[in-house]
């Protein structure tokens, strides 16, 4: 059981797939592949693989040091891929070394594939992950984004909610697995190294979109705060994504330099009450550390680019969250939802500010683009209307960011110093 209480069977993180038919047992690949951490991504992998609910697989997963002689073993509990006849095999992969680089083949199936634990600190080399939103209007959309940010040594993804637009439905099924094909086929190295994938929920993974909002509707069953109503009303995102878990919101730590939290942005979970005490608690907790790094994600603006500055999570997120951001340092966060391309200038107390905090993202790595919302651009440094990946490296002082298109054109580029800020403005209190 991990530091959220779930178990191995429930929990997994960061996630890439492949797929390709199954036509008998003896293949060289599974239906998909996916990858992620469910605590230290320094020392543990999470590994999914799919297969049809008919074939014989071992549920067995071999791996190893890469150039190691010797194969180590572990077996793989099964879940129900929801609304489908493809079953999950997941395993946590414990014990392994920082910074090394693992070969696996997943079952019966012959294929040899890599992934890369992460570094303990970022003396020695930085880290570079690209992040983005809103990920599947169309296949080939998708994919040329998920190519173009794989001209950059990735360590992970980073997805802020709307993957596959599947709403939760059954008759949506077919998306998901597009959204598997666009993974497989974009986010796997030459050398067959798997991207790893961490995510947080937006609208279209939650029946009814924002459903603690929606309890009076007499279609839609009573919403409780427990794994088998989110696995109701959410069954894609809370099966397929083993991480965040319940109760739907996170904090991933690698090292003491990078802390990603991960927010319910009123899907599954109000913004305030619960969920914004715990807030407070983590970053409170970070701050106290003094991680150089900290980077909340998460799906609704608070400071959108397309819909309107007065929406009401809209201002609920800028109104519950930011303050919190602000007092405890937080410099960059990542937003999503309005199928744009937006960089704000730094913002502190709803004003431009030199030591305010830089939002970034607005959702476009897949989806038909949006125009922008021309009431509100007081906020706006760059604004464009493209798909696009950012990419992140950090090193012990600095953030950079680099914005590509879909065609791998970079289009801007923006650096942020973290550690210089106002005392004060990054607090234990």
């Amino acid at each position: 059981m991990n530091k959220y209480g779930l178990t191995a069977m429930l929990i997994i993180m960061p996630w890439v797939l492949l797929t390709t038919e199954v036509n008998s047992q003896d293949v060289e690949e599974p239906l998909a592949l996916l990858l992620t951490w469910q605590y230290d991504p320094t020392t543990t992998m999470t590994v999914d693989w799919q297969t049809e609910e008919d074939l014989a697989d071992d549920g067995t997963i071999r791996y190893r040091e890469l150039n190691e002689r010797t194969w180590r073993s572990a077996e793989a509990n099964q879940l129900a891929f929801p609304y489908s006849d493809r079953i999950i095999h997941r395993v946590e992969l414990t014990g392994l070394k920082p910074a090394t680089t693992y070969e696996f083949q997943t079952g019966s199936f012959t294929r040899v594939y890599q992934f890369r634990t992460m570094q303990e600190d970022l003396n020695d080399k930085p880290m570079v992950f690209a992040t983005g939103g809103d990920t599947r209007h169309r296949k080939e959309f998708m994919l040329n984004t998920n190519r173009a940010v794989m001209q950059y040594d990735l360590d992970f993804v980073l997805w802020g909610g709307d993957f596959a637009y599947a709403d939760g439905r059954a008759d949506r099924l077919y998306r998901w697995y597009e959204w598997f094909e666009a993974n497989y086929e974009g986010l796997i190295t030459d050398e067959g190294r798997v991207i790893p994938i961490i995510a947080s929920l937006g609208n279209h993974e939650v029946l009814g979109g924002y459903y603690h909002r929606n309890e009076a509707r007499s279609w839609l069953p009573e919403y409780v705060q427990n794994d088998a109503s989110r696995n109701m009303i959410a069954p894609y995102f809370y099966t397929l994504f083993a991480f965040p878990g319940q109760p739907g919101y996170a904090t991933l730590d690698f090292g003491n330099y990078l802390s990603i939290v991960l927010l319910d942005s009123d899907h599954t979970n109000p913004i305030g009450g619960k969920q914004a005490e715990w807030l407070e608690k983590e970053l409170r907790e970070r701050a106290r550390r003094n991680v150089t790094h900290i980077f909340p994600i998460y799906h609704v603006p608070a400071y959108p680019s397309h819909r309107s500055y007065t929406g009401g999570t809209i201002t609920n997120v800028r109104e519950t969250w930011v303050p919190l951001f602000e007092k405890y340092g937080v410099r960059v966060a990542f937003e999503n939802h309005d199928h744009t391309y937006k960089r704000t200038h730094p913002i502190r107390n709803g004003e431009i500010s030199e030591d305010g905090i830089v939002y970034i993202g607005d959702g476009a790595w897949g989806v038909n683009t949006r125009e922008g919302n021309s009431q509100d651009e007081w906020y706006i440094d760059q604004f464009r209307s493209v798909r696009h990946g950012i990419i992140v490296t950090l090193d012990n002082e600095t953030q950079d960011y680099i914005m590509v298109d879909e065609n791998g054109e970079v289009f801007d580029t923006y650096t942020n110093h973290p550690k210089d800020i106002s005392v004060g403005h990054r607090t234990e209190d």
